[in-house]
């Protein structure tokens, strides 16, 4: 590599550095005690509800749609799994910008009311864990807004179309 770059390399990692900085946020030690787990992808700790940001678990119940069978199924499973997870070490909880127009949050048009937050188990996005195990999808919203929601019927045939004996 010629010496511009790693002068572009080297502004960009610190480019990146100061950028991400600036959006850490602190995570708060918490008991799991303290939770109750809504969902999946969702808590309540001390009377604040918190949509969990990175991945989508599947729904128990939703007014937005008709929730399938089979994926009301899969979500009591992903919500057993996540509730298992929580006994299996420390946990961090941080509080994060939800992806909504700056006027919205707090309020019903900015995820329902809900805060945003990030839990950690061991330092891991416990996300990460549900992703690895085929309970939930990666869900990354951006800064004012988030993609289409993962169409979860269509993802339960795929993950069961798979497992199938040809």
């Amino acid at each position: 590599m010629g010496e511009s770059g790693r002068g572009m390399k080297c502004f960009t990692l610190i480019f990146a550095a100061i950028f991400f900085s600036t959006l850490r946020v602190q995570a708060e030690l918490i008991s799991v005690d303290a939770i109750t787990v809504v969902d999946g992808d969702t808590i309540e700790v001390g009377g604040h509800r918190y949509r969990l940001v990175g991945y989508d678990t599947p729904e128990i119940k939703t007014r937005r749609r008709k929730v399938t069978p089979d994926e009301r199924a899969l979500a009591i499973v992903a919500k057993k799994r996540f509730t298992e997870l929580l006994h299996n070490g420390p946990l961090d909880l941080a509080e994060v910008v939800c992806s909504c127009p700056t006027k919205t949050i707090g309020t019903k048009k900015c995820n329902y009311g809900r805060k945003c937050g990030r839990l950690t188990l061991n330092g891991k996005n416990i996300g990460e864990m549900l992703i690895a195990e085929e309970l939930a999808e990666p869900f990354v919203c951006g800064e004012t807004s988030c993609p289409e929601m993962p169409d979860w019927p269509k993802i339960i045939e795929r993950q069961f179309s798979a497992q199938r004996p040809q």
